[in-house]
């Protein structure tokens, strides 16, 4: 029985995985980098270090909502005079919202930041590596649509926050 599920699992999630760059292209209306820029970022070569800058990008957007968690749901309870464990899941649940959050909104900032001085030579390699995971879409549009997302996810969340935080 527990086969089943899993196989399910391993047919679907390729697949989707593959289809939600598209997806989420067409909902929020972002326009594709255009084939001059395509070609001229596939035609590069890039050093090999930038990779490795790659790679740190990625896990500062990634580890800072695990960072928000990790705060919100084990520091605070602990850090808390006569903290009532019964309560616990409210900040758990307030870890989980707030972690995602992190990853739309201050990803958005990280973004940004790591965006800006970066050289032009090192943006056409995360150009060149969107372009190769199937998100084509510049750096610039990307964070406004983080912001987009992150903004519209804190207002659908904000009663769940608004209760939690009772």
């Amino acid at each position: 029985m527990s086969f089943l599920h899993y196989s399910v699992i391993g047919v679907l999630v390729p697949e989707l995985i593959k289809k939600a760059p598209a997806v989420l292209k067409r909902i929020f209306r972002l326009r594709a980098i255009d084939d001059a820029t395509k070609a001229r970022v596939a035609a590069k070569e890039y050093p090999r270090y930038y990779k490795i800058g790659y790679t740190l990008w990625l896990f500062c957007l990634f580890s800072i909502g695990f960072v928000i968690f990790g705060y919100i749901a084990f520091y605070l309870p602990v850090a808390s005079v006569n903290f009532d464990y019964s309560k616990y899941w409210k900040y758990l649940f307030l870890g989980l919202i707030n972690m995602i959050g992190a990853w739309f909104i201050i990803g958005a900032i990280f973004d940004q930041i790591f965006w800006w001085p970066s050289s032009d030579s090192f943006k056409d390699y995360v150009r060149y590596r969107n372009i190769k995971e199937g998100m084509d879409v510049d750096i610039p549009e990307q964070i406004k649509t983080l912001w987009k997302i992150g903004v519209g996810y804190y207002i659908l969340f904000s009663p769940v926050l608004y209760f939690l935080l009772q």
